[in-house]
């Protein structure tokens, strides 16, 4: 299979399922960790919900409408946790005499 037997549409879904599903690992305490696991979670749940109407035949704005919307709603639910990188820095802050937070 090339990349031109896939159809365009359905590898702007896939590229978006790929992209709804790809987060930053999280910091290691355990906030970061419930709030990472909430955010998988409801990922997860969009694109279940995004695979079962198009396998379903329910897709009936299309297939490119499809991964459009989960895009848009990926979008509208940004990860809301402190991400490993983050998690760093600050442990380096505090180790340099910052405050905690």
């Amino acid at each position: 299979m090339t990349d031109t037997d896939i159809p365009e549409p359905v590898r702007q879904l896939l590229a978006a399922i790929g992209a709804a599903l790809d987060l930053p690992d999280p910091g290691r305490d355990r906030e970061d960790l419930d709030r990472y696991e909430t955010c998988v979670s409801a990922r997860v749940h969009l694109v279940q919900l995004t695979i079962r109407d198009v396998l379903d035949g329910k897709a009936t704005n299309g297939v490119q409408w499809e991964a459009d919307y989960l895009r848009k709603q990926t979008a509208d639910r940004p990860p809301r946790y402190r991400t490993f990188d983050e998690y760093i820095a600050h442990l380096r802050e505090l180790a340099a005499g910052g405050e905690d937070r």
